[in-house]
């Protein structure tokens, strides 16, 4: 992870994943107030179209994972050894929500496992991260060490969140909470990427020693707040109003069969109980 993709690629699964898992909680919970039923948190969410006993999630942790750690040992291998570098904190990072992966696929595919178990799981591999992230940074340059720090703060908020959505499953902010700080980690991993590396020729990596960056960079992630708090609000939005939509094609179904469960009309009035 130490340079620009190393913190751009992690970024961009991050922000997908924060983007999903809002716009899921929002749609579960409308969905649930349209049908007036309580709603019901879930660690992982089925894609449309495809069977619930497949998690996608889970599958797609697992082969994210399996792709990471190969690219951890290969570029961890110098002069045909293995150098347990910084590589091992990624190594680590990367086992766990592998395993994370494999407990939602079973779960979702019906093996006896406690109820809450993918929630247990997903909530070591944050911790985890946050772990390591906080023996990350000795010997680093100040303003390395307070973005990284941020992202600590950032994991510590995710895993309380998960715990929350764990014991308090009719919470949708509980949810809500998980999503936005996977989202806002994604985003300032993207952040990290250009402060710490620069990319393009008139945008350079900032001076580290400044005192003057650790401010502006204090700013720029309050801005990553607000700006993850306008993405929730966002898809809260476009969730509502395609619930809505279909709560309207419901409605004119319903009106045009003469029922109001369109299944019934599969069953003969002759069989009806």
């Amino acid at each position: 992870m130490g340079n620009f993709p190393g913190h751009a690629i992690p970024g961009t699964f991050f922000i997908i994943v924060g983007v999903w898992w809002t716009f899921s909680a929002w749609w579960e919970y409308f969905r649930s107030k349209a049908q007036s039923r309580s709603y019901m948190a879930r660690c992982t969410y089925p894609l449309p179209g495809i069977f619930r006993a497949y998690s996608f999630e889970g599958i797609i942790k697992i082969l994210g994972s399996a792709y990471c750690l190969r690219g951890e040992i290969i570029t961890g291998i110098h002069d045909g050894k293995f150098v347990p570098t910084e590589n091992t904190q990624h190594l680590s990072m990367d086992l766990f929500y592998m395993f994370s992966g494999i407990v939602d696929v079973l779960t979702n595919s019906g093996f006896p496992l406690p109820p809450g178990t993918d929630y247990v799981a997903l909530f070591f591999a944050v911790a985890v991260e946050g772990l390591l992230f906080n023996f990350h940074l000795h010997g680093r340059p100040p303003l390395n060490v307070m973005v990284h720090t941020m992202l600590i703060y950032v994991t510590a908020a995710e895993a309380t969140c998960i715990m929350i959505e764990l014991t308090k499953p009719h919470s949708v902010l509980a949810a809500l909470g998980r999503a936005y700080f996977r989202t806002l980690q994604g985003t300032w991993l993207w952040q990290l990427a250009f402060v710490l590396f620069g990319r393009f020729p008139d945008y350079q990596a900032w001076d580290q020693n400044d005192h003057d960056n650790m401010m502006l960079s204090a700013s720029v992630f309050a801005w990553h707040m607000l700006g993850g708090l306008l993405n929730t609000g966002f898809f809260g939005l476009l969730a509502w109003g395609l619930c809505r939509t279909c709560k309207h094609k419901d409605q004119v179904d319903q009106q045009n069969y003469g029922h109001s469960d369109l299944a019934s009309i599969m069953v003969p009035s002759g069989k009806k109980k």
